[in-house]
């Protein structure tokens, strides 16, 4: 295989920050990161700009009742002895037992955090940002779905929709994707005669409510950007 070239060494880097490269295709890769500082450079792109996108998503809290919970089963919630002489002799005892539940959790939130459940991995990604560099919108392409999350910076519109459109590499007329959300997620279902892998680009229009009335771009062109692919070895 040849990891040589700038688009190879791009979506290498890119599965393997997303955590879709495994096992000796993993381990392969980062013998490479220790030989070549270009794939190295790739790495850190992907790193900044993923986090990038993690800080612009909406910070969201566990309820009160799961840490209750936690609490409960750690034995943090039971109740006091009334035996003073109990609660003296017992303090170290309890500073040492809360330590090391304490030590525990860590431990268990550590393995739930870097071993994530099991999804299944996107063919392709697409990342659409302003002439700012501020990302808009993250795309994930699984076969013939589209799924579509919009991550901050995103100008509302109220009588007006983001539309999504493929420009086809054979320089035929763009084809509707659907429409982008202004916030969350949507899933997109691509109709079954529309071949993503013969896309030339993605864009963004600006239409009317429900989307463009022709089949082609009826407002402004605002962004455009390009598929990459994640999948594969």
């Amino acid at each position: 295989m040849n990891y040589q070239t700038t688009e190879r060494q791009h979506q290498l880097a890119a599965r393997y920050v997303l955590g879709s490269m495994r096992g000796q295709a993993r381990h392969k890769f980062q013998r490479l990161l220790m030989e070549q500082p270009k794939l190295r450079d790739e790495v850190t792109f992907w790193e900044l700009h993923l986090n990038e996108l993690a800080a612009q998503l909406p910070e969201q809290q566990a309820p009160k009742s799961t840490w209750l919970t936690i609490e409960t089963r750690l034995g943090w919630r039971r109740g006091q002895s009334s035996n003073p002489l109990e609660k003296k002799a017992g303090n170290g005892w309890r500073w040492l037992t809360g330590a090391l539940a304490a030590l525990l959790v860590l431990v268990m939130l550590n393995q739930t955090l870097l071993t994530p459940t099991p999804v299944p991995e996107a063919d392709r990604i697409a990342v659409i940002q302003n002439s700012e560099a501020r990302t808009l919108w993250l795309l994930e392409q699984r076969e013939q779905l589209l799924e579509v999350a919009a991550v901050g910076a995103i100008e509302p519109l109220t009588n007006e929709d983001y539309e999504l459109w493929m420009l086809p590499a054979s320089g035929a007329a763009p084809i509707s994707l659907g429409l982008l959300p202004q916030q969350g997620r949507r899933s997109l279902n691509v109709p079954a005669n529309v071949d993503l892998q013969t896309i030339a680009a993605l864009a963004v229009s600006r239409e009317p409510l429900g989307g463009s009335p022709l089949d082609v771009p009826s407002g402004p062109v605002l962004f455009t950007t390009d598929f990459i692919t994640v999948s594969g070895s």
